[in-house]
């Protein structure tokens, strides 16, 4: 049995520009965006109160939150998309996936139900430059 054509149109929404891009052979591009969206969009903020709580709902009870560094959520999300850049070919250089590895090996206090530091905030912002720049030039 042959395997059906992949039909870029059956893909959801959310994820499409990440196929479009590995399509067209930008996905250094991609991902370049991404980290960047991050650098400059989210927050570096240690709020004092639990940034989760600070959440409310729209009218379709989605949550509406600023986007923190400090989170989670963020920090997950942005270690799979080193993770992601690293296996798609778009980050080659051993150096730069020595120190992406030691990043995400980190013992971040969030896994531990306490607030990020700012210490920790200032490892993301530098594996953030550091995977800019690389993807920039």
């Amino acid at each position: 049995m042959e395997n059906p054509e992949f039909d870029i149109e059956n893909v959801p929404e959310f994820i499409r520009p990440y196929f479009e891009a590995k399509k067209k052979g930008t996905l250094p591009q991609y991902y370049l965006n991404i980290f960047k969206h991050v650098r400059d969009n989210y927050l570096d903020d240690l709020p004092k109160d639990d940034v989760r709580t600070l959440a409310t709902l729209d009218e379709k009870g989605n949550f509406i939150i600023n986007n923190y560094k400090c989170l989670g959520n963020s920090i997950v999300g942005l270690a799979v998309n080193l993770s992601g850049s690293i296996e798609d070919g778009a980050i080659t250089d051993p150096e730069l996936i020595r120190k992406i590895e030691d990043f995400k090996k980190h013992d971040f206090r969030y896994v531990h139900g306490e607030f990020t530091t700012q210490e920790e905030i200032d490892m993301i912002n530098q594996i953030l430059a550091d995977v800019i720049q690389y993807l920039e030039q």
